[in-house]
């Protein structure tokens, strides 16, 4: 469905959204970096976790602002693509060493993520007009839904409520994925099209990864105080 662009915005909904997004989450750094008092760890993995967000939100709201011709287009339209993964593995980064013990837990799972996600990014950026849509959204999605296992041992040891924030994000971010590839719900014609109910989802997501972090990390020392053997 076309959509119905206004002055300096080529897509307005999705542009707003995600560029409204990336300040917003860029304020919510603070006090996430806050919550780690005095660990240094914890205050490096979510600082990656906080820088990929915005990344991801700023290519995306500045490629949406754009006309859809020209060379800008090209390069933030694989910008877009190339920082999902890496919002992908900036999720795992604080998730994996800070919430669990063993040396795979920690560090192997977390290797393996950004090991698929720098390759997922060579892959897009070099093959970008050659990947089928559903491989594209196959790619993202099995990289996400890798930390199914992850969820699993947490949830084991503390109970679903404690898990509850990464399910809700994972499946937003899955149904508006979805919802984008099936072209369906269009909320309101010419402006709330299937892609910006997939952006909104992005939001969803996002913000239920930034409150589990929020609310989970421990206290004190998360580093030597893992929540989960694994």
């Amino acid at each position: 469905m076309d959509i119905q662009p206004v002055p300096g915005f080529t897509h307005p909904v999705s542009s707003l959204t995600h560029l409204i997004g990336a300040g917003v989450f860029a304020l919510l750094a603070v006090p996430l970096w806050r919550r780690c008092g005095g660990c240094r760890l914890c205050r490096i993995t979510t600082a990656v976790f906080s820088f990929t967000v915005v990344l991801l939100l700023s290519m995306s709201g500045v490629y949406h602002l754009l006309a859809t011709e020209g060379t800008a287009h090209e390069v933030f339209l694989r910008l877009d693509h190339a920082a999902i993964f890496a919002l992908i593995a900036g999720s795992f980064t604080p998730l994996q060493p800070l919430f669990f013990r063993s040396g795979w837990g920690r560090w192997g799972v977390l290797a393996l993520v950004w090991s698929l996600a720098i390759a997922g990014i060579a892959l897009k950026v070099t093959f970008f007009d050659a990947i089928p849509e559903a491989l594209g959204l196959s790619l993202y999605l099995g990289l996400g839904w890798l930390g199914l296992g992850s969820g699993i041992a947490l949830g084991r040891r503390h109970g679903f409520r404690f898990i509850a924030p990464l399910v809700w994000g994972g499946l937003a971010y899955t149904l508006g994925a979805v919802a984008d590839f099936a072209r369906w719900p269009t909320l309101v014609p010419g402006v709330v099209a299937p892609h910006a109910v997939m952006h909104l989802g992005v939001l969803g997501g996002i913000g239920c990864f930034w409150w589990f972090f929020y609310s989970r990390l421990p206290q004190r020392h998360p580093a030597r105080k893992p929540l989960v053997m694994g």
